[in-house]
């Protein structure tokens, strides 16, 4: 398939950067149209950890998320990927597998790329990986890291 729309969800960490070379891949040999996503968790939906926060609060620690993210992606976008001119760049707020599922259908997604451990190997970041696998309606490529 020549011009597929990929998405690759990103945390920013090292396990995702090992993504990349198959990101750049894809784009060289498939023409493919990149959608990077960055999942802000929802803070709302969690009990506070130190005294009570009302919506204001939540909502500047939000937006302070959101700039933190803006500013990450760009930094990821300049060191590895030529800018992203080529890219689109997406932010969510909410559950990280959840936010990727409604991308994949949002924007008619045709594969998603993610970074992942081999099943035996335990690790906090796998049932994200999992849910996304087994209930996304695109094939999922993991990148064994």
């Amino acid at each position: 398939m020549n011009n597929p729309k990929v998405l690759w969800p990103t945390d920013f960490s090292r396990r995702a950067e090992k993504a990349l070379p198959y990101i750049a891949t894809l784009i060289r040999e498939k023409k493919a149209d990149v959608h990077i996503l960055y999942v802000i968790p929802d803070i709302a939906r969690h009990e506070p950890w130190y005294g009570e926060y009302d919506k204001q609060h939540v909502k500047r620690l939000t937006k302070r998320e959101e700039e933190s993210a803006a500013k990450r992606l760009n930094q990821l976008c300049n060191k590895y990927l030529d800018g992203c001119a080529l890219f689109t760049r997406h932010t969510a707020v909410g559950e990280p597998a959840d936010e990727i599922l409604k991308l994949i259908d949002k924007e008619g997604m045709d594969m998603v790329v993610m970074a992942g451990h081999e099943p035996h190997i335990p690790d906090i970041g796998e049932p994200t990986l999992e849910k996304v696998k087994r209930m996304a309606s695109v094939p999922v490529e993991v990148i064994s890291t």
